[in-house]
């Protein structure tokens, strides 16, 4: 828990953060956010109990959970180790401004499911209620248990002065946003999130109501590409707009315009946090880009020499990550390296646009020239999104595509 927000408070200053109790920046910094001496264990009928995640031991049993819920399931795909400690690290930029507590349930003594209760103080300074989170969430098909679990992130967020319970979002709406609610028969594509559906009855039986839905699309590249979209690319074109990828020599360079248009485009759409540009860059393994990044799919439009769009499109890199069961070593990059001429498919799940450049058909040419580049690989398909069901602009630019909803994400508010 990050001990220097105060309950209701507002986050302001970064440096405000620093002078309570003469602690140190260097201090602050080092170890975990959930490093507490207030160990706490309550137990509940039915052979249940819930301790607070207080040490590395612990947190280890909260990360290690999932493997054991889905050991079974064809679609999971592990999270790396390494990102998901590092999230919970104190140096995150994300916790300068957020707080949180995990929790651990226990049935018969075993480790049955886990929780975590989030509060982003940047978050509440854009909307009128005062909402936290719950997140990371997995839970045997046992709904006591889930009950007891969101009852106890509940409480939390309460005594913090909350009065509205969302989620899931785990911390951030792109590191997980939403119980799966359909399309459960695939593994979920990178940067999406996979839950089984029974969650989305432990919601429901626990009077949660849906506050949004986040839809995903999938595009068939066995099919021609759609002569309207082809059409619309070359009207583009006719206009004078360039697309040219991502310089991957020259990655700081390219950060720096598309930090701001980042923030830019992504200012008007649902559960957005304005942040800092170093937290951006702390985003989506934005600080690896020049290593990882496939350039012929990052695509950039310039209008007289200036970018004025992009699309951020990669490999379905989730069919290589899924074998790797969460671990990041020299045998996993030697089997990345052989595997990753063998990915089928595509993802797209970031483009933006200056609002002046909206309506010119420059969405529809990035996606014609992703589409085009994605068919010379022989992918048969590509996912698109998540897509907010409110944004209506972005969803009539993907039916151009002929993209077909494919899957659907469900968050839930629980009021107090």
């Amino acid at each position: 828990m990050h001990l220097l927000l105060k309950p209701g408070s507002v986050y302001k200053d970064k440096s405000d953060l620093y002078q309570h109790n003469n602690v140190s920046k260097s201090k602050l910094n080092a170890g975990y956010v959930f490093e507490t001496n207030n160990n706490e264990r309550r137990n509940f009928p039915n052979n249940l109990s819930i301790e607070t995640v207080t040490n590395f031991k612990h947190f280890k049993k909260f990360y290690n959970f999932p493997f054991q819920l889905y050991e079974d399931d064809p679609f999971w795909v592990p999270p790396f180790w390494y990102e998901f400690k590092d999230f919970f690290k104190k140096k995150n930029p994300f916790w300068m401004h957020s707080e949180c507590k995990l929790f651990i349930a226990r049935k018969n003594n075993k480790v049955a499911g886990r929780i975590a209760a989030i509060i982003d103080y940047k978050f509440l300074e854009t909307v009128d209620e005062k909402i936290g989170y719950f997140g990371f969430f997995e839970c045997n098909e046992d709904f006591k248990c889930a009950e007891t679990l969101l009852q106890s992130a509940q409480d939390w967020l309460v005594s913090k002065e909350m009065t509205v319970m969302r989620g899931p979002i785990d911390g951030r709406i792109d590191i997980g946003c939403g119980f799966l609610h359909t399309g459960f028969n695939s593994p979920p594509s990178l940067l999406s999130s996979y839950s089984p559906p029974y969650y989305i009855s432990f919601a429901e039986k626990f009077d949660m109501k849906k506050a949004r839905d986040q839809l995903l699309y999938y595009i068939d590249l066995t099919k021609p590409i759609p002569t309207k979209l082809k059409e619309r690319a070359q009207q583009c074109s006719a206009s004078g707009i360039k697309i040219r990828p991502f310089n991957r020599l020259h990655t700081q360079k390219e950060l720096k315009w598309w930090v701001d248009l980042f923030l830019q485009t992504f200012a008007d759409h649902w559960g957005y946090v304005p942040v800092s540009a170093d937290e951006v860059k702390s985003r989506f393994g934005v600080k690896q880009l020049r290593w990882f990044v496939d350039s012929k799919l990052f695509l950039i439009a310039e209008f007289k020499g200036s970018p004025v769009a992009y699309i951020w499109s990669t490999p379905d890199y989730n069919q290589i990550f899924q074998k790797m069961n969460g671990r990041l070593g020299p045998y996993q990059l030697l089997q990345f390296l052989y595997m990753k001429n063998r990915i089928n498919k595509g993802k797209l799940p970031l483009i933006g646009i200056k609002k002046e450049f909206r309506n010119q058909n420059i969405g529809s040419y990035l996606n014609y020239e992703t589409l085009v580049e994605m068919k010379k690989r022989g992918y048969n398909g590509a996912e698109v999104g998540w897509i907010d069901e409110g944004n209506a602009a972005a969803r009539t630019t993907i039916d151009i595509t002929g993209a077909k909803l494919y899957k659907k994400f469900r968050v839930f508010d629980k009021k107090e």
